[in-house]
């Protein structure tokens, strides 16, 4: 996190997770605030003698005065930025025949003489190979992690004011664990849609789930990140509000939510394909049917 403001909802999230006694570890991941500076707030909160409960009804002027995070002046280790920025030329390489680490780290050396040793070289790319090319299972955990997704095709109803068919953005929530998903057709994709459609998917499933795992569509994700995806203002006041906490898939990695693409395509078999010789004249008509339809495939 080192140079970049930490915002009053990230401090907010980092306080309820505090109250729900989660570790730092936990905390980190999921507010992406760096684990000395959580501890920090640890340590102020305890000074305080406030509970956390008393903690978050403060002002956010009077809450950042008595947290104020200090600024970093640690400046980012320029041989690391150098090399991160080449260690998927460098495993790509490695697949090569008759490529070592060796020769790698003595070419890495001519571009960078004042670079990592051999041993760090090698930790590094080892590191993101394990990271990156690795293919591995994913374990679900009850009530973990919602994902969310719109499905490619949308479903449409007939304007008979307007005389035309209008195309509705289909929203689908799926828990891995237990399969259940949930479906909504939409007046449109944006948040002020989105949203509403997001607290009715909470009602259905009956609860709120650890954390909400979205790709990197612009009403959630406004700066996609292998790393730190930021979020929109509403998104973390969304999850705030509901004690969630927001995910983003890596950049071009539909694997890393299979999940809610198999619901898709369970939509597309169970729902979409039973309504297509119908002809609602209404959102409201439409969103009734695909809820009928939603109970029966779950």
């Amino acid at each position: 996190m080192a140079n970049k403001t930490i915002t009053m909802l990230q401090i907010r999230r980092c306080l309820v997770l505090l109250q729900d006694a989660r570790s730092v570890r936990e905390i980190h991941r999921e507010t992406r605030i760096h684990r000395e500076t959580i501890k920090s707030y640890m340590l102020r909160c305890q000074r305080s003698g406030k509970s956390y409960e008393e903690l978050l009804s403060l002002s956010d002027q009077e809450l950042s005065e008595l947290l104020h995070p200090p600024r970093t002046t640690q400046q980012p280790d320029k041989r690391y930025s150098y090399l991160a920025e080449r260690l998927s030329h460098y495993a790509s390489e490695l697949k090569r025949r008759h490529v070592t680490k060796l020769i790698l780290w003595e070419e890495y050396l001519q571009d960078q003489p004042e670079g990592y040793r051999y041993a760090q070289f090698c930790y590094h790319l080892e590191h993101y190979m394990k990271c990156h090319e690795a293919t591995m299972p994913q374990v679900h955990l009850p009530g973990d992690t919602l994902q969310i997704d719109f499905a490619g095709d949308q479903l449409h109803y007939y304007d008979a004011e307007q005389k035309e068919w209008i195309s509705c953005p289909v929203l689908l929530c799926t828990l891995p664990y237990s399969s259940l998903f949930y479906a909504e057709p939409l007046a449109s994709a944006r948040q002020e849609h989105l949203i509403p459609a997001l607290n009715n998917a909470l009602a259905y499933i009956g609860g709120v789930p650890k954390n909400v795992l979205s790709d990197n569509m612009a009403q959630v994700v406004t700066k996609p990140s292998r790393y730190e995806p930021v979020f929109t203002d509403l998104m973390e006041q969304w999850a705030l509000h509901n004690r969630t906490n927001m995910q983003a898939t890596r950049p071009v990695k539909p694997k890393d939510k299979p999940s809610v693409e198999k619901s898709v395509h369970i939509a597309y078999q169970q729902i979409y394909a039973r309504m297509r010789n119908e002809r609602h004249l209404s959102l409201k008509s439409l969103k009734y049917h695909v809820g009928e339809l939603l109970d029966k495939v779950n």
